[in-house]
């Protein structure tokens, strides 16, 4: 299955092909440093690990939560995740993505998320999606209003740890017009 966001963008399944770009794109730590489930530095190993659980949750699940962010060669370049919201179970999901260095600042994110937020909205039967990050991630935050999310919350001290140090954070949410 394939997910148009752009002409030269689209989401698609992860498969074991991409062990290698996830590994390569996940080596520079400007990607990951903001985030809680992304070791640094990452391994070949890891990537396969990772794959395995996205394969594990398809099946769990019964549909896909985790994409593939590709170009239009079809190439890896990051991946965006809605996790949690059962359709008659739960009502929330939280999202999370991240997206390889060089292709920071084109709008790409933005766009996806817009489309991923759309598709739990519509098909996931979804009713709020929260999003925690790095309060310094102001690129994160900046993706997340211009999809109309807004802060929620400051998450203060502690909240974050990372690369032996603590991180205030910030809640944003959106919840779907009625």
């Amino acid at each position: 299955m394939s997910i148009a966001i752009t002409p030269d963008i689209h989401l698609s399944s992860i498969t074991a092909a991409d062990a290698a770009d996830i590994t390569a794109h996940l080596q520079d730590h400007e990607v990951s440093r903001y985030t809680l489930l992304i070791p640094f530095p990452y391994t070949l190993e890891m990537a396969h690990e990772w794959i395995a659980c996205v394969a594990d949750d398809v099946e769990r699940n019964g549909r896909e939560t985790i994409w593939a962010i590709r170009e239009s060669s079809g190439r890896m370049i990051g991946a965006v995740e809605l996790h949690g919201g059962s359709a008659g179970k739960q009502h929330v999901s939280e999202i999370g993505y991240w997206l390889a260095k060089p292709y920071w600042g084109r709008g790409i994110m933005t766009t996806v998320v817009k489309a991923v937020v759309e598709r739990g909205f519509r098909e996931y039967g979804v009713r709020r999606i929260t999003a925690p990050i790095f309060a310094p991630n102001a690129g994160s935050g900046r993706v997340l209003e211009k999809n109309g999310f807004v802060v929620e919350a400051p998450l203060l001290r502690l909240a974050y740890y990372r690369d032996g140090q603590f991180y205030d954070g910030r809640l944003y949410a959106l919840v779907r017009e009625e």
